[in-house]
């Protein structure tokens, strides 16, 4: 395969790809790939060294090559794992999933066996039996989706097969909050933003009034790490450019406060809330509305209940408002600085001068990442921001000031999306079964029978019911890569008659399957419009090649099943591949000139409709359906003149009655009734309906100590987060061994831990706690504070025979619990770190695959 080489011009058939896996798109790289050929356009001489850089290269061979098209690594036939059978009982050999040998299979058997294995257990044990991987409901993308017709189509994972099982009598789902931790549910009922769904886009200013900011307080915000590769670069460094101070409240020096020269905070997992806390105490006892002005008190009267006795809601207990609880009135705990100290690490003069930073007369962006509520007992976090942030400081609703979650493509950056894709038309076909298992407790549900219903992400009242479940079919999620509990996962896989895994490459998911079905990958099938880029871009998806071996797409696989049980095919997918390609394209709007009014983005012909195969009429856009698959990225050209300009919470601020947010009073709510009714009764725990920091005995840092008080170690001494890493994007693409040769997930431990262990960098090291061992290669820094450390998101986990996972699997250290709202503790594990023989250079070795995968040339 050619690795340089120029085109004089860009032909059709070569397609376009962009520098992303190594360096995050920083280099804006271009190049055109055919038949896995990556060249250069002559043309463009602006990236001579990125192009000439050996990461660069293989980047671009990774979206060639390794990024799961033309890859070794791809599953290419159908395959069953050899010793298990249909039927149950003893054919199942269960215990064999994970080591044993695989065999080849043709595309008949396979679906011959997932089809009547499926109806054995749904007619033996029905349909309460089968748990799909794929969806998530939550309130927004399933019970109300017909309040929300479009949602669905655009944001239920894995839709396509989701329509399948319903139809065939149903399946069992699972809720979590995944990525969003506290911030998955608790802002909506605060009255602050639109929590998941929103992700940010509603919280903040538009990315070019957020250079008007003087500070930036940014709370496990790194997005040189975890947000898409240009958001650095075009929401941040100008920032900096235009004088921005930047903090970075974080347990590790991050290379984003590297970029922007930012001042380094260390603060202790999952210990952000009494941070906030303390900040709002300086600010209450210091405020003089004429001297030293600290709070917006025309904010705090005329957008918020809850700060003190006089603003509390009717019917609450009045001892419970924000002020007097910040203040220790009524419990005797005063939460200063010195409190908060002793529990984050933070020290009580920085933290007063931050508290100073989020004062009212400074343009302050207060910035939360997803991180710091992916941790246990956090449910509180976005509202102690909110508090700080919007009520107490005043940023929202005025130019230069804002506060928010800021992640991925709203990370610095809200408002409204300036393009908008159509929608495929794809029904949505409601589950049968209500069954719905909190991902945090699945594993433990199926091992044990029984679990607590709480209705789809609903919050309702606790409800104990038993649970069977025999069968899991992952159509769409990694669902044993991504959650809790992994050596319980295994088992609980293990437990199962039977498993069945759609899969690109040969992920944990497909190797502890029965039988695994080969999919194409996204090059592979008709063109797609990708969003989370940004509100201002979308990037326009060609397909590269058609399907490879004997790959085949989601939509042939469920059609092909549905036929076999007797179900009309067309009820899930009424259009083709290509017939809903064309509907979502078609169907994209774009932002005018005036800010206001949206036209269509690409131009159909009716030659294109023809060529296509579709049905649809021509239309005029801003650009043609060919040059649109041509450019790839399509952007809508900003500047500080335009009209595209967003101050979020604007409205509401100049007029709260007239524009209510989301929340019970449609104000800021700093004691929030509901946060503490729903979780009351839901049974995971009850959240304070005011902002409590809440000591975590078992994975906090007290529980680092035996004896807190003399400060006496326990067995598990260190606290341990999960960052999110350049080598992969949560579990995707850790099979590209360019990426682990860049990448190579260490367990990050300070200098000061690392002398006291006698550990240097390279060592080989077991990170062990109660739920599971990990066997890493340390890398000891400065950048990392003492009594943490950091093993990076997103490892493919891979066994050894005494039950050490070689891969670095975060979720193999990461218990079974959970808080009142649900949240996922990925980021708040405790653990032991020790230095051990051996070399767990696992990118040195690629994903072993069976041999039934390799081509007979092979």
């Amino acid at each position: 395969m050619a690795e340089t080489g120029e085109l004089e011009e860009v032909e059709p058939e070569w397609k376009p790809v962009v520098c992303w896996a190594h360096c995050g798109g920083k280099c804006g790289l271009k190049a055109y790939v055919k038949d896995g050929t990556v060249l250069r356009l002559k043309t463009d001489d602006t990236h001579d060294d990125s192009f000439n850089h050996p990461q660069h290269r293989a980047c671009l061979r990774g979206r060639s090559r390794k990024l799961d098209v033309f890859s070794k690594d791809r599953v290419r036939f159908p395959m069953k794992r050899k010793h298990w059978q249909p039927g149950g009982g003893d054919n199942v050999n269960g215990d064999l999933r994970g080591i044993d040998e695989w065999e080849r299979i043709s595309w008949d058997e396979a679906l011959d066996m997932v089809a009547d294995e499926i109806t054995r257990i749904k007619e033996t044990y029905g349909n309460r039996a089968i748990l799909g991987s794929g969806q998530q409901p939550t309130n927004r993308t399933y019970v109300d989706y017909e309040m929300y017709i479009d949602f669905p189509d655009f944001f239920i994972k894995g839709l396509e097969f989701f329509n399948v099982l319903n139809l065939y009598g149903g399946q069992v789902s699972h809720y979590g909050t995944g990525s969003a931790g506290s911030f998955q549910n608790v802002p909506e009922l605060v009255g602050f933003g639109t929590a998941n769904a929103g992700g940010g886009i509603d919280m903040l200013n538009d990315r070019l009034d957020a250079r008007n900011c003087e500070y930036a307080v940014m709370v496990g915000v790194n997005p040189a790490w975890s947000s898409d590769g240009t958001t650095l670069w075009a929401n941040f460094v100008p920032m900096r450019d235009a004088g921005c101070k930047f903090y970075c409240i974080d347990p590790m020096h991050t290379d984003t406060a590297e970029v922007l020269g930012a001042e380094w905070v260390p603060i202790r997992p999952g210990t952000d809330i009494a941070f906030l806390m303390a900040c709002a105490y300086v600010m209450i006892t210091e405020d003089d509305p004429k001297s030293n002005p600290l709070i917006d008190w025309d904010v705090v009267n005329r957008c918020s209940i809850g700060f003190d006795a006089e603003s509390m809601p009717e019917g609450a207990d009045t001892e419970r408002n924000f002020k007097d609880h910040i203040l220790g009135i009524y419990d005797g705990c005063a939460k200063n600085p010195e409190w908060a100290e002793e529990i984050c690490g933070v020290p009580a003069g920085k933290i007063r001068e931050i508290a100073y930073v989020l004062g009212m007369e400074n343009k302050t962006a207060l910035l939360c990442g997803w991180g710091p509520g992916r941790c246990n007992d956090v449910d509180n976090l976005p509202q102690i921001l909110m508090a700080v942030g919007c009520v107490l400081g005043g940023h929202f609703g005025k130019s230069g000031h804002m506060t928010g979650s800021s992640l991925r493509d709203t990370s610095a950056s809200g408002g409204n999306a300036l393009i908008n894709p159509g929608w495929r038309k794809l029904p949505c076909v409601p589950d049968p079964v209500d069954d719905c298992i909190q991902d945090p407790l699945l594993w433990p549900a199926i091992l044990e029978g029984r679990y607590v219903y709480n209705g789809l992400g609903q919050f309702l009242e606790g409800e104990e019911r038993e649970i069977d479940v025999r069968c899991i079919y992952n159509y769409s999620l990694n669902m044993l890569s991504r959650t809790e509990d992994q050596i319980k996962g295994i088992e609980a896989y293990r437990k199962m008659d039977f498993v069945v895994t759609h899969a690109l490459t040969f992920n944990p998911n497909a190797q502890y399957s029965d039988i695994v079905l080969p999919v194409c990958s996204p090059w592979e099938l008709p063109p797609q419009l990708g969003m989370f880029t940004g509100r201002e871009a979308a990037f326009l998806g060609d397909k590269v090649c058609d399907p490879l071996w004997e790959s085949k797409s989601v939509t042939w696989i469920g059609r092909e099943l549905l036929a076999r049980w007797g179900i009309d095919p067309d009820l899930a997918y009424p259009y083709s591949d290509e017939q809903q390609s064309f509907y979502q394209i078609s169907g994209t709007q774009i932002i005018e000139d005036d800010g206001k009014t949206f036209s269509p983005l690409v131009t159909f012909t009716a030659e294109d409709i023809a060529a296509l195969g579709v049905e649809g009429e021509p239309q005029e856009g801003k650009i043609s359906y060919r040059d649109a698959l041509k450019q790839g990225v399509i952007t809508v050209p900003r500047s500080e003149s335009d009209n595209h300009g967003h101050i979020a919470y604007e409205a509401f601020r100049t007029a709260p009655e007239e524009n209510p947010l989301a929340s019970e009073s449609g104000k800021m709510e700093l004691y929030c009734r509901r946060l503490e009714e729903q979780t009351s009764r839901a049974g995971w725990g009850v959240v304070s309906p005011v902002p409590e920091y809440v000591d975590d005995q078992k994975f906090g840092y007290k529980a680092t100590f035996a004896n807190y008080e003399a400060r006496e170690k326990g067995p598990y001494p260190f606290q341990l987060f999960n960052p999110h890493y350049p080598r992969t994007a949560h579990a995707h693409f850790d099979n590209i061994l360019e990426l682990r040769e860049a990448f190579k997930r260490p367990l990050f431990i300070s200098l000061e831990d690392a002398e006291s262990l006698g550990i240097e960098t390279g060592d080989t090291v077991l990170v062990e706690n109660d739920y599971g061992r990990v066997v890493r290669q340390a890398c000891v820094t400065n950048r990392i504070m003492p009594g943490v450390v950091g093993l990076p998101h997103g490892g493919w986990f891979e066994m050894d025979e005494q039950g050490n996972d070689l891969g670095g699997s975060g979720a193999t250290l990461c218990g079974s619990v959970t808080g009142g709202t649900g949240v996922s503790g990925y980021n708040t594990q405790i653990c032991s770190v020790t230095k051990v023989d051996g070399s767990p250079e696992d990118w040195e070795r690629p994903v072993a695959m069976p041999e039934c995968q390799k081509d007979e040339e092979e």
